[in-house]
């Protein structure tokens, strides 16, 4: 009987480096990790730190230099392109600008058939009829699929992506700063959906972010990176709680700390009290003239 891996997704020393000689930038300088089935890993670090090229690197968007990578127990780095291109339907990705993402001469529902039909999955009307529950699925109305992009809010948008990166049942989504375009309130709905589509679905996350608060709220592990390198790789709340490296506890640190409710409220009761005060002082000088 066959045994299925611990681990849907294993990187082993992964490595990119562009550019040559004195020009040389070690974009991602050996990177590990392993992400299991229904499972987020969060990648954070600065602007500039690697992440979006491991994710790349990982899809092979981006042929890394070096390194393994695993995928449901099998070795993908050593395939070909032509030998590879089959896998890509179980790898997809959502990227950071929801506008940029859709081509706007296709309506949202070509949008969303096209992997579909370029794969050549079902006739016109099956593919029809997924594009609904698709769209469904991520909150838009059918009814509008023969819309074009523009005719959309960003988040709206960016549900557009997800419901093409589900078009082909992938089982591993790369999350490219996916929702840091986006208003916070809308952010918050984008994270919301991503975490009910994979209770849903079993989707496996690798979530690339420079918010720590989005990464902690919706990560199992952490993977926090610097000028390509690893510095920390532990479960979220003891990269959160118990962060061991400085750049790490210098990262939490410049979050503003969010206040908590009943901090709200003292602040709200505290300036009716001011402002309650000064009205009274007002009056009492008036009376007194």
């Amino acid at each position: 009987m066959e045994t299925k891996p611990e681990f849907l997704l294993e990187a082993t020393d992964i490595r990119k480096t562009f550019g040559k000689g004195d020009r040389a930038v070690k974009a991602v300088d050996g990177i590990s990790v392993k992400i299991k089935k229904g499972k987020t890993l969060g990648v954070l670090g600065e602007s500039g730190s690697g992440k979006s090229t491991f994710g790349r690197c990982i899809l092979r968007l981006i042929e890394p230099d070096a390194g393994k990578i695993m995928f449901d127990g099998k070795d993908i780095s050593a395939l070909s392109q032509s030998e590879f291109r089959p896998n890509r339907r179980n790898l997809q990705m959502i990227f950071q600008n929801p506008f940029s993402s859709l081509n706007p001469k296709m309506s949202v529902g070509e949008a969303v058939e096209d992997p579909m039909r370029i794969w050549g999955i079902g006739d016109k009307a099956v593919r029809k009829k997924r594009v609904s529950e698709l769209l469904d699925m991520v909150g838009i109305n059918p009814r509008r699929a023969a819309a074009y992009p523009y005719e959309f809010s960003g988040g709206q948008q960016q549900r557009i992506n997800i419901a093409r990166a589900l078009s082909l049942d992938p089982k591993f989504i790369v999350c490219d700063e996916a929702v840091s375009a986006l208003d916070v309130s809308i952010q918050a709905q984008i994270v919301n959906l991503l975490m009910d589509l994979q209770k849903q679905l079993g989707l496996t996350y690798l979530f690339i972010s420079h918010n720590l608060g989005v990464v902690e709220y919706l990560a199992d592990d952490v993977l926090i990176m610097q000028h390509g390198k690893p510095v920390e790789y532990a479960p979220t709340e003891e990269i959160f709680k118990n962060p061991r490296s400085e750049y790490t506890r210098n990262l939490i640190a410049s979050v503003p700390a969010m206040p908590t409710v009943a901090q709200l409220d003292e602040k709200s009761a505290k300036a009716a009290e001011k402002l309650a005060r000064g009205k009274g002082g007002s009056l009492t000088g008036a009376a007194a003239r």
